[in-house]
């Protein structure tokens, strides 16, 4: 990076940041007013702006917008005598590389151009997270080249067109629904059901009419007949993830089912027969289990007729960068315009941490970063990931649930300058949730 342009209406201002720059073996332009800054910041040969806020014709912000609009990927510095929480926050809002208050501390002016370089420098190298050729996005894609990747890939493959029940083993995030999902849509049965249900996420009794249904009058509240997953799953598959969880009352009706095909839903009478393939996940070792007594023998051998083993990332650092590329590629259709880079310091963050929630922690942790990185690169900072290996205990919150509740929806606000649109999706609630949580809780937006 060497070709800076200075946006001040200060003509002292502009003199004493030209001859710093200067010195420092940059090429610097000036412009002393908002569209003189547009029409010389939209020039390629410009690497940064230092934009001051202030400005005669058109203000700063406008400047800002504009110039993001013409040249997404160009660091624009923002610097400014109004030094307040709401103005950091709407620039960063808008794109800018940082904000720095006035007057200007060099030293910190110097880490902003480092930290600036890097992104230039990325973004004109055209930086590729891998060497594989584009292919189309697919939002259920398994992604990954490794030796132990392509092993789960063949053993996809093996099994997709067998009524075998098949049991998937790994830990936390590996991807074990993603694998189900890739047998049944390679099998004969694409074009039936395929139905979920996760058996930790319900209490025993909801679980047994959950999967076998029931019938009007079956117990409180049951108001009408339902069919269950079995049924509703007719012809197609069934995938169980946290098989493990299944009380041993509904191991003796799932038991039966496998071995027969057929069911009574909860306070009926009648057998009901269901053509339906299995498919089970576990993170949790089912062998000890049964020989602790809390998971019944013939149903685990019932279970894994095939066993398929997911390997964790940590296994198979070299899928990093393609993976890291696919979630940033399925973050932008979810969210528009994001990152178009990652650092060298970013990804060797990335390469170093053990993952210890796997792909599903990675996808997470890159979606903090995109909201978090300023421009178009992503930088290390903006990753924060926990420390690997057993870390100090987090201080104790003496407050309620509904209190952090409050105070979160409250920082997430601050941080988007009440922008509900984009509150709402770093929340992951509907607009007409968080406005229903702002009413709840008196959050009222700080005068400005």
């Amino acid at each position: 990076m060497k070709h800076i342009l200075v946006v001040d209406d200060d003509a002292a201002v502009r003199r004493t940041l030209e001859m710093h720059l200067v010195r420092r073996g940059y090429a610097v332009e000036t412009a002393a007013d908002g569209p003189a800054g547009v029409e010389k910041g939209s020039s390629e040969e410009v690497d940064l702006v230092l934009l001051d806020l202030r400005l005669p014709k058109m203000d700063g912000f406008e400047v800002l917008r504009e110039l993001k609009l013409r040249r997404p990927t160009l660091p624009v510095v923002v610097i400014t005598a109004y030094d307040d929480m709401q103005t950091a926050i709407e620039a960063i809002r808008l794109g800018a590389l940082d904000h720095l208050g006035k007057p200007l501390d060099l030293d910190e002016l110097a880490d902003v151009l480092e930290k600036a370089a890097e992104m230039v420098d990325l973004s004109r190298s055209s930086f590729d997270l891998c060497d594989t050729p584009d292919t189309p996005f697919q939002p259920h894609l398994i992604v990954g080249r490794s030796r132990a990747m392509k092993r789960v890939f063949k053993a996809i493959g093996a099994v997709a067109d067998s009524p075998a029940t098949v049991l998937l083993h790994g830990e936390s995030g590996t991807g074990k629904e993603l694998v189900a999902r890739a047998i049944h849509f390679n099998s004969r049965l694409k074009a039936r059901p395929f139905i979920t249900v996760t058996c930790s996420a319900l209490a025993p009794t909801l679980l047994e009419s959950e999967l076998f249904g029931h019938e009007k009058g079956a117990f409180t509240g049951a108001y009408q007949a339902k069919p269950g997953k079995f049924e509703l799953a007719q012809g197609g598959t069934l995938f169980l993830d946290e098989v493990s969880e299944v009380s041993p009352d509904i191991q003796v009706k799932l038991l039966r089912f496998l071995q027969e095909r057929e069911f009574e839903r909860v306070g009926g009478v009648h057998t009901i027969r269901a053509d339906v393939r299995v498919l089970a996940a576990t993170n949790r070792d089912l062998a000890a289990m049964m020989a602790a007594g809390t998971f019944r023998q013939d149903l685990y051998y019932r279970l894994r007729v095939v066993s398929i083993e997911l390997p964790p990332l940590r296994e198979r650092r070299e899928d990093i960068p393609l993976l890291v590329k696919f979630f940033l590629e399925k973050i932008r259709r979810e969210m528009g315009p994001t990152v178009e880079a990652v650092s060298q310091a970013a990804m060797d963050r990335i390469q170093e941490h053990s993952w210890p929630g796997n792909v599903r922690e990675l996808e997470n942790a890159l979606r903090r970063a995109v909201l978090l990185s300023p421009g178009s690169v992503l930088v290390p900072e903006a990753l924060q990931l926990e420390r690997s290996g057993e870390g100090t205990p987090l201080p104790l919150l003496l407050q309620s649930l509904e209190e952090m509740e409050r105070r979160h929806i409250e920082n997430i606000l601050t941080f988007t300058a009440w922008d509900k649109t984009r509150a709402a999706r770093i929340l992951n609630i509907s607009r007409p949730t968080l406005n229903k949580r702002i009413r709840e809780f008196g959050i009222q937006r700080a005068a400005r």
